[in-house]
């Protein structure tokens, strides 16, 4: 069953764009979103200081601000090996991205079904009128809840919501192709030779962090091997479109 699982998995081929926005380098577009990120988690930090003055915040708020204080560290770390291309760092970069956009994700599935049970708990608690209401009455409180029920505002938040979660999701596959253009990009000056050869899009696909080279040691190695284990035909594996590619980026990088 396991390794059916990795079969299709591994049939599956995740988009994998070449520029962001179509016009600006992986690269760019990296940076551009990290920088966003932490746009992002700066609200985070704030409300994360109001638990300090004794606000009263729901558990979800809690693990979401400490969340958040979480992202902004780590994209301090990691936000400057971007133009380094550093291998660890990119990977890592990706997978917290990706996490972070799960994550949110599904904070904002939690936050919106408290939302809806608790105005609709508030709705079924509205107590019947002592006297019945004349026909075509409407301006009873519970004709006004069934009036907020069919609020067209309800339909354009979640439109929102629906195409803020696609964003995020073309987001994360830019930093993901970012980071997988610098793992091949590595694996390229491996190869060495092999990489002008024509066959090479056949050649086995070389993982940076693999026991015995110089960044599968200690606990990154470890943790490189397992970041690049899961999806590892999309991080490390190549296509000969994606060699002529790479050759043309890294050319261009290094004219640069």
């Amino acid at each position: 069953m396991a390794a059916t699982s990795r079969g299709c998995l591994s049939r599956i081929r995740l988009p994998r764009p070449r520029t962001f926005l179509g016009f600006m380098s992986l690269q760019t577009g990296a940076e551009l979103v990290a920088l966003a990120l932490v746009f992002n988690k700066a609200t985070g930090i704030y409300g994360f200081l109001t638990l300090f003055t004794g606000y009263a915040a729901s558990a979800l708020q809690v693990t979401s601000y400490i969340w958040s204080v979480a992202v902004i560290v780590a994209l301090a770390l990691l936000v400057p090996h971007i133009r380094k291309q550093s291998p660890f760092q990119n990977l890592a970069l990706a997978w917290l991205y990706v996490l972070d956009t799960c994550l949110n994700t599904a904070y904002i599935a939690a936050f919106a079904t408290t939302w809806y049970l608790s105005v609709f708990h508030d709705v079924d608690e509205i107590p019947a009128a002592p006297e019945a209401a004349p026909v075509g009455d409407d301006t009873g409180p519970r004709a006004a809840a069934d009036e907020d029920r069919g609020n067209p505002d309800a339909a354009a938040s979640l439109f929102l919501v629906v195409l803020f979660s696609l964003v995020r999701v073309y987001l994360a596959l830019v930093v993901a192709a970012h980071a997988r253009w610098v793992l091949q990009r590595w694996g390229g000056e491996e190869r060495g030779e092999a990489a002008t050869r024509d066959d090479v899009a056949s050649a086995a696909p070389v993982n940076p962090f693999a026991e015995g080279t110089p960044l599968g040691e200690g606990w990154r190695g470890r943790m490189g091997r397992i970041m690049v284990s899961v999806g590892r035909n999309y991080w490390l594996g190549r296509q000969k479109e994606d060699e002529e590619w790479a050759r043309a980026m890294g050319a261009k990088f290094r004219s640069s």
